[in-house]
């Protein structure tokens, strides 16, 4: 006699507060179609990952993205990666059109990098890996400041528990 066992996994979504608190208030003018019923985790587990392959790929961005005192490159960026897990995005980009360039200041500028890195792929892993001593006070500051949601809060949370033991 022959026994199969079946498995059923569930992914178990979070609230929506817990990637950015002020969602339900935002007027996407067009950047973004959200569809009803569908959880905004799942539409942002679908972009991160495609995240690697659209990080800051000039041929699909639509907006150029200039840091004041960041003296590199431009970043090319896609507005839904921004708006949706960043409450300053919502605001710099509700009246913009594609094709825009957009200039912003940050309190750290060259601090920016592995910041856009994780809201492209959502890898907790890698923006922590990113932080030492050096750097995450101002990634943390830049964090708070561009109002990203507690799951990028808890990485820095972590490094700096990790740190003080």
């Amino acid at each position: 006699m022959t026994t199969t066992t079946t498995t059923t996994t569930t992914t178990q979504f979070l609230p929506l507060d817990q990637f950015v608190p002020d969602l339900q208030n935002v007027d996407f003018q067009g950047h973004l179609q959200l569809i009803d019923g569908i959880p905004i985790n799942y539409i942002l587990e679908k972009l991160h990952n495609l995240g690697p392959s659209y990080y800051n790929d000039k041929s699909t961005a639509d907006t150029e993205l200039h840091i004041k005192g960041y003296n590199k490159n431009p970043f090319f960026v896609h507005k839904e990666y921004l708006i949706l897990q960043s409450n300053f995005f919502q605001k710099v980009f509700k009246n913009l059109t594609s094709g825009d360039v957009v200039t912003i200041g940050l309190p750290f500028p060259q601090n920016f990098e592995p910041i856009l890195e994780y809201l492209y792929d959502g890898n907790d892993d890698k923006l922590y890996e990113s932080l030492d001593a050096d750097n995450y006070k101002k990634i943390w500051e830049n964090v708070k400041y561009l109002g990203l949601g507690v799951k990028a809060v808890a990485v820095c949370e972590a490094f700096q528990e990790y740190s003080e033991t």
